[in-house]
């Protein structure tokens, strides 16, 4: 009896021990379950927990996918890196318009020259412009005198006048071109020929018609005018070429359009005035003789001029 009590006591303990063993051991598999199940829920075991959720779907049957998106990601880079980036791109090289500034010191220089060399002949050739009621024949009989101050002049007035057509042109971009120098010289040696032309024309007429006081007069005015004109262009492209801002520079060329223009209307004002003080031709015919030759013309060319403006 006294061996048995102990040893009723280590069976009762063992089982108290089992029973809190077992215990725990439930505890603790019901507390480490919980993770291994969410893991379960967030990537299936089997076919067909996935067919639940078509991106675990593509998983299996698209494993791919990823590389090929990749190859074509590179390959479009790669096509893409055949177009010239930003830095790459350059901007067209402006032309160089050095030509302008010594054109431009030519044309100073040598007007400069024309009035040191005949400072008498170009005084007077600048008022005979201005004078309506200038004598004719007092320059008729001088007219030797002036040849070289009138040659000079007039060559002034080509230049002065093909420069600034060639900057307006280049303005407006009516003309595109990379050399403007090239259209200013083309326009010069045009220029030349057709008022060498027109001279040839008047004198022409006039002996063929016995008119020669009214070509003569025609011819003295045009020279005189547009040489005086080419004096004031020659200041006028000064600022039209210098000048930064395009809209001020627009306002200098409508100056000098409209400049041009009331020097021709002045012109044929003139030309019928000095024609009446000493011919006897009557006004109709000196105005048809100076619509055929003066008017006409310059009607044609403000017509182009206004088409393309």
């Amino acid at each position: 009896m006294g061996k048995t009590l102990p040893i009723f006591f280590l069976i009762l303990f063992a089982l108290l021990g089992s029973i809190h063993a077992k215990d725990t051991s439930i505890q603790v598999v019901k507390d480490t379950s919980i993770k291994p199940v969410l893991l379960a829920d967030l990537s299936p075991k089997n076919l067909l927990d996935s067919l639940a959720k078509p991106q675990n779907m593509r998983l299996y049957f698209f494993r791919s996918e990823g590389i090929t998106n990749t190859i074509e990601s590179t390959e479009s880079i790669e096509t893409t890196r055949d177009l010239p980036l930003l830095k790459a791109i350059q901007l067209r090289n402006k032309p160089r318009e050095t030509w302008k500034f010594w054109t431009l010191l030519f044309n100073l220089l040598f007007l400069a020259l024309i009035r040191l060399i005949h400072i008498k002949r170009f005084d007077e050739i600048v008022q005979s412009a201005f004078d309506l009621q200038a004598d004719f024949s007092q320059y008729a009989d001088k007219a030797g005198t002036y040849v070289a101050s009138h040659t000079g002049l007039f060559i002034n007035f080509i230049v002065a006048v093909s420069f600034f057509i060639s900057n307006l042109l280049a303005l407006n971009h009516e003309l595109e071109s990379d050399n403007y120098a090239g259209v200013f010289l083309q326009l010069s040696f045009g220029l030349f020929l057709l008022y060498l032309g027109k001279i040839m024309l008047n004198l022409f007429i006039g002996y063929l018609f016995k008119v020669k006081q009214i070509s003569s007069v025609v011819i003295f005015n045009a020279l005189v005018l547009n040489n005086v004109l080419g004096v004031a262009l020659v200041f006028i492209n000064l600022f039209f070429v210098f000048v930064s801002d395009p809209q001020i520079a627009n306002i200098i060329a409508s100056i000098s359009i409209i400049t041009i223009l009331l020097s021709v209307i002045y012109r044929q004002i003139k030309n019928i005035i000095m024609i009446s003080q000493f011919s006897k031709f009557q006004f109709i015919y000196i105005f048809l003789y100076l619509c055929a030759l003066e008017i006409l013309p310059w009607l044609v060319i403000f017509k182009v001029f206004l088409n393309s403006w």
